[in-house]
């Protein structure tokens, strides 16, 4: 298993994340993600923990739920002056309670840090996405590095995860319009 010093990582059993196990380095299920599609679209997406947290990205009413408590994307996540015009390259923070997160890529798109907004040089996640992950390592799948000294509550972890899950999946989404459009 890859591994960034320091962190606990945490491996997507499927290419396709939103649709995956995701499992700790002992190979116990933490999460299982699973999406719903209509004739086009993504219609929702059911994050469910091991530990009975439940999480939902709502794609058609631009909606994310944690344990029952819904928000709107836009009173979650706002971009941040200064970063690009591309979605991709622009740095949103993310709040759901009190503490906030700013998510960006690094390493010319290779890496997304969800960093929090209070403690920036200590509480940093790191997703690693299946397209950056060699082939030798973790089989290509997608892997999130969780700081070891971090105490997370379960709705803050969720929290981190779904933005993750969304911001990655809407990069993948702009790639492939990019690629579709050449």
């Amino acid at each position: 298993m890859s591994h960034i010093t320091g962190t606990t990582p945490l491996t997507f059993t499927d290419k396709h994340i939103l649709d995956s196990g995701v499992v700790d380095p002992a190979g116990m299920l933490r999460y299982t993600t699973g999406t719903t599609r209509g004739f086009v679209r993504r219609k929702v997406t059911n994050i469910t923990g091991a530990n009975g947290i439940v999480g939902t990205i709502d794609w058609r009413e631009k909606a994310f739920t944690i344990n029952g408590v819904q928000r709107r994307w836009d009173e979650v996540m706002k971009k941040l002056p200064g970063g690009g015009r591309r979605f991709r390259d622009s740095t949103y923070e993310w709040n759901w309670s009190s503490k906030q997160y700013r998510l960006e890529y690094h390493n010319s798109h290779k890496e997304l840090l969800a960093t929090s907004t209070a403690s920036p040089t200590t509480e940093t996640v790191r997703f690693v996405p299946a397209s950056s992950v060699p082939f030798h390592h973790d089989g290509g799948h997608a892997v999130m590095y969780m700081p070891p000294h971090l105490e997370f509550d379960q709705v803050e972890e969720m929290f981190i995860l779904i933005a993750i899950l969304y911001t990655d999946v809407h990069r993948q989404d702009m790639d492939a319009a990019a690629t579709a459009a050449v």
